[in-house]
């Protein structure tokens, strides 16, 4: 059993994740039953909801947390803007805390540890105050990054005064600012708060492990349908330098599809993909795992058929892991070549 939480507890997140889903539910519910549903309003909801999901899962988790591309500063920009509108802490503190829960995941110092229990893991453990040792010496390369410190300085203000007052200014411009304030600030907060909650408690509780058994996280296809494709987490903490995590192509991964259109616009480069053949030896680990116990109920003649075939396949997967490194690391010198020819032939030009 963990051991119970010993620091203060915070009680400026304790009655803002408390009231703010009083208000932007129930609040929201009173004013439209009052007067009415105008078509703008979900469509507000809706424009901010999505705006700060990418930033929050392109942006906070794929981009900055495991470096997984490179963004053009224009795209650092936005996911800074709209990422601070979520309300949930600068990139620097929730990055670090996202590098620590997988470092430790499942163990004490794991920030929302799913052993604590499922509501722990969801909402309370942002209802004690930072450690006093907290540092962020496991951020260093977001330390450099000007537009990620002016964030952590300013995002607090920028996401109250922002995010509340835009809406409001929309919502009076429709002559309903009351309306505005609470479809596309209250609601809408609330609504990102607890979807993104749901990746830390829901998908390390429930959903299948095709990938690892190391640690408690879980795919969910459904939860990655309400997350931009952060459902796909056993993937995820398998192999987190990806920049996908739904990698079939009916997987429902929005913020895979943002940052391939960004590539393809060349506002992203770098696209970390792990090769297919690691992703299959991973999978047939686990298949093999699971069917071990179930070889015992079996005629001794099929399980052993069963595990040369499995073991065919393992030998399979290891010389294709081996060809692929090889292929990229051509790629690698071809690419290298290539730079230093066209550095000459730039030189010779400048003669």
């Amino acid at each position: 059993m963990a051991q119970a939480e010993t620091r203060p507890k915070d009680w400026t997140n304790i009655l803002f994740l408390t009231l703010s889903p009083i208000v932007g539910i129930f609040g929201t519910a009173a004013y439209a039953i009052q007067n009415g549903v105008r078509w703008w309003e979900p469509l507000l909801c809706l424009f901010f909801f999505v705006s700060v999901g990418f930033a929050i899962t392109a942006g906070y988790h794929r981009l900055w947390s495991h470096q997984t591309y490179e963004a053009h500063p224009v795209v650092q920009a936005f996911y800074l803007f709209f990422g601070a509108l979520a309300l949930q802490n600068s990139v620097l503190n929730w990055c670090s805390d996202h590098r620590n829960h997988h470092r430790y995941v499942d163990r004490d110092w794991d920030p929302y540890n799913i052993k604590r229990g499922g509501w722990y893991a969801h909402i309370v453990w942002i209802f004690y105050k930072a450690r006093p040792d907290k540092s962020f010496d496991n951020v260093p390369d977001l330390k450099k990054n000007k537009l990620v410190m002016f964030q952590h300085r300013f995002g607090t203000y920028l996401g109250i005064i922002a995010g509340l007052g835009i809406p409001t200014l929309i919502g009076a411009f429709f002559g309903r600012p009351i309306g505005g304030l609470l479809w596309g600030g209250f609601l809408r907060i609330v609504l990102i708060h607890h979807t993104t909650f749901f990746v830390n408690s829901v998908s390390h509780l429930y959903g299948t492990r095709p990938y690892t058994d190391e640690n408690s996280a879980r795919d969910h296809w459904l939860l990655a349908i309400v997350t931009n494709g952060e459902g796909y987490h056993n993937f995820h903490h398998k192999f987190p330098s990806d920049f996908r995590n739904g990698i079939q192509w009916y997987h429902w991964d929005p913020g895979k599809w943002l940052i391939r259109f960004l590539h393809s616009v060349g506002l992203a480069r770098h696209l970390t993909v792990t090769p297919q053949p690691i992703i299959e030896k991973a999978k047939l680990s686990m298949l093999v795992m699971t069917a071990e116990p179930k070889l015992a109920r079996v005629p001794s003649d099929i399980a052993i058929a069963f595990r040369t075939r499995m073991d065919e396949a393992r030998q399979s997967l290891e010389r294709a892991s081996t060809l692929w490194q090889e292929a990229q690391l051509k790629h690698r010198e071809r690419m290298a070549e290539g730079r230093r020819k066209s550095a000459l032939l730039r030189e010779a030009w400048h003669a």
